[in-house]
């Protein structure tokens, strides 16, 4: 069962303005957030080395991610809601980069000569490439959601979302993975 009590904070003198408008590294208890800490990381790393491909990658991100949380100006929040927050983060690095990437492939040659595409991924049966298919958000939904364990309202509050939105797109996601599975001689619902 997932806690519902706020991480503990350092209460600063002058009361919660004080408190509320320092940034979170200076309020956090130091052993609340190590735990914290060793708890996320394992999967929040293996959801951006997923999603990024890249594990030294995902090890820089990774620790983007967390050194913007820590000087996000941030009430006092629960657990979940922290982790939805790194998510948010995580998810808006994982964006930017990607961004990145491809403004520098527009401008390089040597991308014509060194691309794979998706079907000859597929051709050689890696299903990540398949999967890869999917927009940033479906990708995003479905790791959340079968990966990470995420209920619709956690899914919500790190995508920024409405809990029915969620609902939607999250069966849209699902269907279009099922169709680009099939296409491709796979079947999603495991029938012989």
């Amino acid at each position: 069962m997932r806690s519902s009590s706020p991480i503990p904070v350092a209460i600063a003198e002058g009361g919660p303005s004080v408190v509320e408008s320092t940034p979170l590294h200076r309020r956090i208890d130091e052993a609340a957030f190590q735990l914290f800490y060793a708890e996320t990381t394992p999967k929040l790393w293996a959801y951006i080395r997923r999603a990024s491909g890249d594990g030294a990658l995902a090890d820089d991100l990774l620790q983007e991610t967390f050194c913007r949380f820590l000087r996000a100006d941030l009430p006092a929040l629960e657990k979940m809601q922290m982790k939805a927050y790194l998510y948010r983060i995580a998810s808006s690095l994982l964006a930017d980069h990607w961004r990145e990437v491809k403004r520098q492939r527009r401008w390089s040659f040597d991308f014509l000569s060194s691309t794979r595409t998706v079907e000859d991924a597929a051709q050689g049966g890696d299903t990540m490439h398949l999967f890869e298919r999917l927009k940033a958000q479906e990708q995003t939904l479905l790791w959340l959601a079968y990966v990470e364990g995420l209920d619709h309202r956690e899914i919500a509050l790190a995508l920024r979302l409405r809990e029915k939105s969620v609902r939607v797109l999250l069966f849209r996601a699902r269907k279009k993975l099922a169709s680009i599975l099939t296409n491709q001689g796979i079947n999603p619902e495991g029938e012989l």
